[in-house]
């Protein structure tokens, strides 16, 4: 299937991507059109105008709209939920950001448009980030490995 959002992919819509390949649907490819451009026809829009999956300021982010449209309940993905927030909802107000996870996921997440050559590698690339951190948090939601994490 084909998936749509803006272009310049930042946190949220990284973030988004990732879950949709990982949890949603498997061989999701991905295109990037301006705010003003239509949705192609037969393609699932998200953070559009126009598209049914969009984030609610101060409410919930795309992710959000993700995992409730689609039901996903992985408890890693639920935690990765909260960072996403986290980081969406202060993005303007650092200092109020609770979890130690946050910045760092989010500034990664954010610095790969800028060391991207373009919006397909941007995702690509964020993808695999969420992967090493998505296999890092179920590897400490372990108590014995979080342990050895720990050391």
């Amino acid at each position: 299937m084909l998936w749509v959002t803006r272009n310049k992919p930042h946190v949220d819509r990284c973030a988004s991507a990732w879950l949709i390949k990982r949890s949603i649907d498997k061989d999701a490819v991905f295109g990037f059109i301006t705010k003003e451009q239509e949705i192609p026809k037969g393609a699932i829009g998200f953070t559009l105008a126009k598209a049914e999956i969009n984030p609610v300021e101060g409410v919930k982010t795309t992710f959000d709209s993700l995992i409730e449209k689609y039901r996903v309940e992985d408890p890693v993905v639920l935690k990765i939920r909260e960072i996403i927030r986290d980081y969406e909802f202060n993005e303007e107000n650092p200092e109020r950001i609770r979890l130690k996870e946050t910045l760092g996921l989010c500034f990664a997440l954010k610095g790969l448009e800028k060391t991207s050559k373009d919006d397909t590698e941007t995702t690509t690339r964020a993808i695999m980030v969420m992967d090493a951190f998505y296999a890092t948090l179920k590897d400490l939601s372990h108590p014995e490995s979080a342990t050895r994490f720990l050391r």
